[in-house]
């Protein structure tokens, strides 16, 4: 409990240190269209990372973080049920990933020390694109481990409402342009 509740200030820091979060336009930078898909993705990806962030503080036991990799075919390594394997056994579990690294809940202090200087360097900084690489590590490492440790149940609820909350964004996006860019003003 001691964790979640560290993790708190700490998720109040990525979220202060993300905004404004466009993290589709930082990548591929003034391309046209790079906004929009910034509207329908970016909050989904800082409100999941602020959840993985809660998530992972309640983590009791090492993980191993996996990445699904198609083209190592002669890995020896797969993750099934919590348990390495070799290729043999993949083969017959139909795993291919490839382990990135462990994830030690006895270390989670120094990860989140290490998250608390980078985020601080962040915001305080005054250099935006070290903002942003920031941020973006910051949130990917979230993703990666909040992912490994979420269960499908809640991966399979929290779809449902991204669906409907993406709804709402292209019926917000429809308004926009029937409504004259974002005035929003009825006509008379």
């Amino acid at each position: 409990m001691r964790r979640q509740i560290a993790s708190l200030p700490t998720a109040i820091l990525l979220w202060t240190a993300a905004t404004p979060f466009t993290p589709v336009a930082w990548l591929i930078g003034p391309l046209e269209g790079a906004f929009l898909v910034d509207r329908f993705v970016a909050g989904i990806i800082l409100l999941s990372a602020l959840y993985f962030q809660w998530k992972v503080a309640g983590l009791s036991h090492p993980i191993a973080i996996a990445l699904p990799n198609p083209l190592a075919q002669g890995s020896d390594s797969y993750i099934s049920n919590g348990r390495v394997g070799g290729a043999q056994a993949r083969q017959e579990a139909n795993k291919n990933a490839d382990i990135v690294f462990f994830y030690h809940p006895s270390s989670y202090y120094v990860y989140l020390t290490s998250e608390i200087a980078l985020l601080a360097l962040a915001e305080f900084g005054g250099m935006e694109y070290l903002r942003r690489g920031i941020v973006l590590a910051v949130v990917a490492a979230l993703w990666a481990v909040g992912w490994m440790v979420t269960p499908r149940r809640t991966k399979m609820w929290a779809w449902e409402h991204v669906k409907a909350f993406l709804f709402f964004v292209v019926l917000d996006l429809i308004r926009d342009v029937g409504f004259g860019g974002g005035r929003r003003r009825r006509r008379r």
